[in-house]
């Protein structure tokens, strides 16, 4: 009996590796009739409607038609057989599978398809995304990557500006280097005089947050103008805060506690 017991996980380990190559081996096929259903505006829009998932993306199914006009000619002719690793990559567990997949003019579709299990039902037919973009989608290890250099370049140039804060030359200096300051300072007396009350409250910074605990807090907005991003550290006595609008700094706060 205890012999039995332990071969169940075992067993089921067995049965779920099975079940995951068996969904990556059908992947391409689902793929092919997802790729189908693009070809016409009639046809997609019915594949939006049926897979509610897709509302998360697209708001509404005109705006996922758009989408798809734009990028149809390019996955009109798929082959048969799934292409190497340089056009498509696919990972599957046993209930589903996300594939990124090169179209003939260079554009990416990322999908990920699900099935019902037992204890999770997925909605409608089970696509739960399906995208666009010019470039591939990273993966895992990628992604990573990117969010640890993405963190270091906020990081130093939040120092940066914090450096120069610290001293009135500095501040000067700012004033000059970042001409979006101004719209938040009339003038170079109005940062000064916001440099000279936060002053008192900062501290040095580390030159890297990678053996450190200090972290920022990150908050970006995307708008039809462009982005606008707020990188915020909390000091003992309060949050000072930049804010640069694309690329240029454009704001400093100072939040006391």
């Amino acid at each position: 009996m205890a012999l039995g017991a332990l071969s169940l996980p075992l067993l089921l380990g067995f049965f779920l590796y099975g079940q995951s190559k068996a969904v990556q081996a059908r992947a391409w096929t689902v793929i092919l009739g997802i790729s189908l259903r693009l070809r016409t505006d009639a046809e997609a829009g019915q594949l939006y409607r049926a897979n509610p998932a897709l509302a998360r993306r697209y708001p509404s199914e005109e705006v996922f038609l758009d989408r798809v006009r734009a990028h149809r000619a390019q996955f009109l002719d798929l082959p048969d057989r799934a292409p190497g690793a340089d056009r498509y990559e696919c990972f599957a567990g046993p209930n589903g599978f996300q594939a990124s997949l090169q179209g003939s003019a260079g554009a990416w579709a990322t999908l990920e398809v699900r099935q019902n299990i037992l204890f999770e039902k997925v909605p409608g037919e089970g696509i739960l995304r399906l995208e666009f973009s010019p470039t591939k989608e990273p993966n895992d290890q990628e992604r990573k990557a990117l969010r640890r250099a993405r963190a270091e370049s906020d990081w130093r140039r939040y120092r940066e500006a914090c450096n120069l804060l610290a001293s009135e030359e500095g501040t000067r200096a700012l004033w000059q280097q970042e001409p979006g300051l101004r719209r938040s300072f009339p003038d170079e007396s109005a940062l000064l005089s916001f440099a000279a009350e936060a002053r008192p409250f900062l501290q040095p910074l580390p030159a890297s947050t990678g053996l450190s605990k200090v972290r920022l807090h990150r908050q970006a907005q995307r708008t039809p103008q462009g982005e606008t991003v707020r990188l915020g550290h909390p000091f003992p006595a309060g949050t000072l805060t930049l804010v640069w609008s694309n690329g240029q700094l454009t704001g400093l706060e100072f939040i006391r506690r």
